[in-house]
């Protein structure tokens, strides 16, 4: 029984100090990012910290990690492909609404240009599962007809991630006129739809 309690307290304190983290890159940023700070709104002990990561870098990467960073479902499906990515690029943006997750997503763009390991973390949770949603409705759309068999898919959810994360980087609010402005663009519009080989 004590074993298992021990294990339940490490893990509460992980998630404290997790949380921490979060809290911490919202209100103060990657550059003042600190052990010090953490550990003292988590309620822990510094040394618990320096234990666990080695490097804040570790801390946030496993703050990646843990998800909830760019929370995005499955692309809807139905007729209109465009409708349907124009209506799950705004829920992406409805996110950043708040400026809190604003904040957090902004202070991590900033960390992995410092880090390699935590970039490669970020890209592979964050924007791979993101892309990975959108190359799937994309997919769905050319098997259709509804989009050309030449599209290049990879190219195409790597472009709307980046207006997301460049309009967070800028604080550019992504609103409807821009999300439709890049649909129409990316994602031609077929008169009578594409033939299929």
């Amino acid at each position: 029984m004590a074993k298992s309690t021990g294990r339940l307290r490490n893990e509460e304190t992980r998630l404290a100090i997790l949380d921490a983290t979060r809290s911490e890159l919202a209100s103060r940023g990657w550059d003042t990012l600190s052990f010090e700070r953490i550990a003292a709104v988590a309620g822990v002990g510094k040394q618990t910290l320096y234990r666990w990561w080695p490097t804040k870098a570790a801390l946030v990467s496993e703050m990646v990690t843990a998800g909830g960073i760019l929370p995005v479902g499955p692309v809807a499906v139905s007729d209109d492909v465009h409708a349907d990515v124009t209506a799950w690029m705004l829920a992406v943006a409805r996110v950043y609404d708040d400026p809190d997750a604003a904040a957090v997503l902004q202070a991590i763009i900033a960390a992995v240009a410092e880090d390699a390991d935590l970039s490669a973390n970020y890209d592979e949770r964050i924007t791979t599962a993101a892309r990975t949603r959108l190359a799937e409705r994309l997919r769905l759309a050319v098997e259709a007809g509804a989009l050309p068999p030449d599209l290049r898919i990879d190219t195409v959810t790597q472009v709307f991630l980046a207006m997301v994360l460049w309009c967070l980087v800028t604080r550019r609010p992504l609103d409807g006129t821009l999300v439709k402005d890049l649909v129409a663009a990316t994602l031609p519009v077929p008169p009578d739809g594409y033939a299929l080989t």
